[in-house]
């Protein structure tokens, strides 16, 4: 098949299970068109392995001390461009995939191609525990920011719903043997005021904590190590550490879960899929959930935080195998997935 496949590039979660899928589908033979949006070009990193693939504006979300900016979300959009990318895309693709990603969907919607919704935020047009502002929030932003056909969608936990594992990537798995870095935690908190985050770990004297953020190379400031982003070093110190402190994004935690990390998380503020996803975590027993990262809060978590490994099974074959036939039934075969 040919397919254009989009991704929502504002979060790394996004990047990080794209790409373990368009690798897949491309070993199974599929040409993949990969269009990206949401981040500046200057901010990606890691691109080879999506080639080819195009870079659009698409929308951004404005966060500022982990908190949600509604109005400068609302004041960034520009729709008039958008218009002209989505109508850039011609009618030369069999399937659109969309990992939150607009543009795509939209065009899939114009062009009359079928458009397949892949991702944890699709897990919430699922019959699954939602708080009343996840229900609003699926009700009308899932369905109009990414228009779509059918849906592969994953969480942490099934609920009875035809809802996937998480997908693993091949690097993190086997890693059992793998030395553990002593009192060392890895931190990933791109929402959150970097400069204040380090004051406080600097604060937490007997313990190391690499720290991946927007720097050029690697800085070391007392007892933290601040690196800049890349997928490989960042997975290799993330089986290597005793712990994450991170937002409760989807993809990540999952992936600390499958190495039974602990994990210390803070939803952003204003972000319904995130306030769901921590509210999850703490109730499944897989992570320490606070409202505010303070020394106290993380010292805590590092002498009493317990962490509750889950061996994941693959769910890649089948994912694979639902994008090839995206109007079969699946349900039975994603259920015994979990089993």
């Amino acid at each position: 098949m040919n397919i254009l496949y989009g991704v929502n590039a504002t979060g790394n979660g996004h990047l990080s299970r794209s790409r373990i899928t368009i690798s897949e589908l491309k070993k199974r033979g599929h040409k993949v068109t990969v269009l990206f949006s949401g981040r500046d070009v200057k901010d990606f990193f890691d691109l080879e392995e999506f080639k080819p693939y195009i870079i659009k504006k698409g929308f951004t979300f404005v966060f500022k001390n982990g908190k949600l900016n509604v109005f400068k979300t609302l004041f960034n959009i520009d729709l008039i461009q958008f218009t002209k990318d989505v109508f850039k895309i011609k009618k030369e693709y069999d399937v659109v995939i969309t990992d939150f990603e607009p543009i795509s969907a939209y065009a899939a919607r114009k062009l009359g191609i079928h458009c397949i919704g892949i991702g944890h935020q699709y897990s919430f047009l699922k019959k699954i525990p939602k708080s009343f502002k996840m229900k609003l929030a699926s009700l009308f932003f899932l369905r109009f920011y990414t228009p779509i056909n059918s849906t592969i969608s994953s969480h942490f936990y099934h609920f009875n719903q035809p809802i996937l594992s998480p997908f693993i990537e091949e690097s993190l798995k086997n890693k059992d043997a793998v030395s553990v870095m002593k009192n060392t935690f890895l931190v990933y908190l791109a929402w959150e005021e970097k400069d204040h985050m380090i004051s406080i770990l600097n604060a937490i004297k007997k313990n190391k904590f690499i720290y991946y953020c927007s720097v050029d190379k690697e800085e070391q400031i007392d007892n933290v190590t601040l690196k800049p982003y890349s997928n490989k070093k960042f997975k290799e110190d993330l089986v290597a550490c005793n712990g994450l402190l991170t937002n409760a994004g989807f993809q990540l935690p999952a992936e600390a879960i499958y190495l039974g990390k602990k994990i210390l998380c803070k939803p952003l503020l204003g972000q319904p899929e995130q306030e769901h996803n921590a509210k999850t975590l703490k109730k499944l027993q897989h992570a320490t959930v606070c409202s505010k990262f303070t020394k106290e809060n993380i010292e805590l978590w590092i002498r009493y935080g317990k962490q509750k490994k889950e061996m994941y099974n693959d769910p890649i074959d089948l994912m694979i195998e639902i994008i090839e036939n995206p109007r079969k039934d699946f349900k039975n075969e994603i259920l015994k997935l979990w089993k």
